[in-house]
């Protein structure tokens, strides 16, 4: 799962800036859905809105940040198969052109903000 040569502390500091960017990711969702990221965070059982949101905040992670699921998972706490199913959930939802492009300006702006636009 990670580096073998990667010491304990470079693996905090890293779990410490995903963290930081899933939450980043939700906060994007957040603000184009109206669904709060604190909602998106809960392990309560949740209702359609919230899930979709944050499975919204999960493919952004996986497909703006380049993220393995895996590493999409520990971000967001959450098991590697659940965010896998989640993101096939939302590539089938691209279909629709206008949550298309709302993806595309979030992910943008994500882009933006971290410094991955200039990578790209």
């Amino acid at each position: 799962m990670f580096e073998h040569d990667e010491t304990l502390e470079h693996r905090v500091e890293r779990v410490r800036a995903d963290r930081a960017r899933a939450l980043l990711a939700m906060q994007a969702v957040a603000s184009v859905t109206g669904v709060p990221a604190a909602a998106m965070q809960s392990r309560r059982l949740l209702n359609r809105e919230v899930r979709r949101a944050r499975s919204l905040a999960w493919y952004l992670s996986h497909t703006e940040y380049g993220w393995p699921l895996y590493r999409v998972g520990a971000a967001f706490d959450r098991d590697r198969t659940t965010v896998a199913k989640a993101c096939r959930e939302v590539e089938d939802m691209r279909d629709d052109p206008a949550l298309d492009g709302l993806l595309d300006r979030v992910g943008r702006g994500l882009a933006e903000i971290t410094g991955q636009a200039e990578a790209a």
